[in-house]
């Protein structure tokens, strides 16, 4: 087996949906927007990954994934990567879906032996500020290195991993079908191919009002599927 072959088994086992991100929990803003009718069926579910979670994902988390990546052998520069991941993460409740996964994939890595990822988690408490950082695309990064990735598989690993789980959780709320959620995905792959195409912007920023209000305005006190 070539290392290549072996480090697309290795990534292929992380953005695999079994895989405990805890990132199941999270809906970016979904579960309002369905609740209040305006996700009614696979042309809107389209329509809010092409225009809001993925130029999100590309003009935001790429550059900190891409960072992190090109830092992987550096825990001072990974810590400074992380803090500027969290003082422009403006959204607080993406922002905390952002850490908790992340966490969790660096958990579970440094369980699983993959190079750099336990000793980020050792960083990141001899820093004390273990419950603040350790955002997603950071440690995304961070594995992809440690995975012998290239950048752009991990970034299209990342990327996946998003619209993935955007998808999973229209299904859970009724909103497509299984079969709708895999013609969804098809349709999005050229717009996702393109989007990683293109250089990213120099400064990470994002724009998607509708998920993360909605994200934001979802009440503490309603019973409801997922967090965001």
């Amino acid at each position: 087996m070539t290392d290549r072959v072996f480090s697309l088994l290795r990534l292929l086992q992380t953005a695999d949906s079994s895989f405990p991100s805890g990132a199941f929990a999270f809906s970016s803003g979904l579960e309002t927007l369905a609740a209040e009718g305006r996700v009614g069926g696979a042309a809107d579910v389209r329509a809010l990954l092409a225009d809001q979670i993925v130029p999100r994902w590309l003009g935001f988390d790429r550059l900190f994934l891409r960072e992190a990546f090109a830092a992987a052998a550096d825990p001072d520069t990974l810590l400074e990567i992380d803090r500027r991941c969290h003082l422009q993460n403006t959204v607080d409740r993406l922002a905390e879906a952002s850490r908790r996964v992340g966490r969790a994939l660096l958990t579970v890595h440094a369980r699983i032996g993959t190079t750099g990822a336990a000793e980020y988690r050792d960083s990141l408490a001899a820093s004390g500020q273990a419950t603040t950082l350790g955002y997603e695309p950071v440690v995304q990064g961070i594995v992809g290195a440690g995975l012998g990735l290239a950048c752009d598989e991990a970034e299209a690993g990342a990327l996946n991993a998003v619209v993935m789980g955007f998808t999973s959780a229209a299904v859970r709320l009724g909103r497509l079908g299984a079969l709708d959620a895999q013609s969804v995905l098809a349709a999005l792959a050229d717009d996702m191919a393109a989007g990683l195409a293109r250089m990213p912007p120099a400064q990470p920023g994002a724009f998607s009002p509708l998920t993360e209000i909605a994200a934001l305005r979802r009440p503490a006190d309603q019973a409801s599927l997922f967090a965001t």
